[in-house]
């Protein structure tokens, strides 16, 4: 398609997908404007527009409050966007999750949620331990609890229907986890460098982010996982690496220790996220994937967002026949690529 003749919008945000979809932009010679997708006068700034991307995230609530609205107001417009709405809008909603994946049948590790204390201590009665219980929001293990009994799981079940939680992680959480960040090369001055902006952030969001309560999200343990799989699916391209549990826990997700080798990568949850992407018709959707007892893969979660640099770590990718390209692909180009191929199919 000639490039030249369309216009692209994008929302700003350092650190964000946005600083590489400007820098290929700027390469390629594709027209496009910067703007503030939290500007009263959005609509009106991306009259003359044909795409627009915007990679919002949890860890800004102004964002989480109102991307979805926005996004689907530029989608009945006719404009191209990333995220769509079926790519997000069960985005760090872990309950939307669940019903989403039951709908269309995947294979997720076996999830309740109740809204009712009563039923909620009626079946813990019953229950067999150890569980694990979650928040709806919250991301790299942050806000995710392993209950152990049902003396404990009471104790959670008064807490979601009494005062309720804060689902923001507090400042020194995931202590272990930043110290290695911090160890790594060039790692103690970028994480310094992150301190101001990133309390500042934190802020914002216990200020911004009510308690969650009214539920209890819970989730069975499957035991003797070393690792889990990550599997990001942007089009018809899969990448995929394994996280190892962290030391002494039970929890990948946040781990920061990636394994890239593509023979650790199980074909079979490549297939699984192949084929409820289809079915969501997403963009873009990462999936964490563990194995039951029976070595069969089991889904604990999907997000739309995901650490680009992670994805681009890969060492290459599958795509849809599961024949591997050894190509190291930056995530926001291959999300461009198939937003611009969209443009000139509509």
């Amino acid at each position: 398609m000639n490039t030249a003749k369309l216009k692209l919008a994008i929302h700003h945000r350092g650190g964000s997908f946005s600083d590489r979809w400007m820098e290929t932009c700027l390469q390629r010679k594709i027209p496009f404007k910067q703007v503030n997708a939290l500007n009263t006068n959005i609509i009106d700034d991306i009259q003359d527009i044909d795409g627009f991307l915007w990679h919002w995230v949890y860890r800004f609530p102004h964002e989480t409050l109102f991307a979805g609205s926005i996004l689907a107001a530029l989608e009945a417009t006719g404009v191209c966007v990333f995220p769509n709405t079926a790519t997000c809008w069960h985005y760090d909603d872990k309950v939307a999750q669940k019903f989403l994946l039951e709908a269309i049948g995947a294979p997720l590790v076996k999830t309740r949620v109740f809204f009712n204390k009563n039923d909620t201590l009626e079946w813990i009665q019953n229950a067999h331990f150890p569980k694990v219980f979650k928040l709806r929001k919250g991301a790299g293990s942050n806000q995710v609890w392993k209950i152990h009994d049902a003396r404990e799981a009471e104790q959670f079940c008064m807490k979601a229907f009494g005062e309720g939680f804060v689902p923001v992680e507090r400042a020194l959480g995931d202590v272990k986890v930043k110290l290695r960040k911090m160890i790594s090369p060039g790692g103690t001055l970028n994480f310094l460098k992150k301190i101001p902006t990133g309390l500042k952030n934190l802020k914002t969001q216990r200020d911004l982010s009510p308690r969650e309560r009214g539920y209890f999200y819970i989730q069975d343990f499957i035991p003797g996982n070393k690792h889990d799989t990550r599997i990001t699916i942007i089009g018809n391209r899969a990448f995929g690496f394994c996280r190892r549990v962290r030391s002494n826990d039970w929890r990948a997700s946040g781990s920061g220790e990636l394994d890239y080798t593509p023979n650790n990568v199980s074909k079979r949850c490549i297939e699984i996220a192949f084929d409820i992407a289809s079915k969501l018709k997403t963009q873009s959707l990462a999936f964490d994937f563990i194995h039951d007892p029976q070595d069969d893969p089991v889904l604990l979660e999907i997000s739309y967002a995901f650490s680009a640099d992670a994805v681009y770590n890969c060492p290459g990718h599958w795509d849809k026949n599961l024949d591997w390209i050894e190509e190291q692909l930056y995530p926001q180009d291959a999300i461009l690529d198939d937003l611009l191929t969209e443009i000139g199919s509509s």
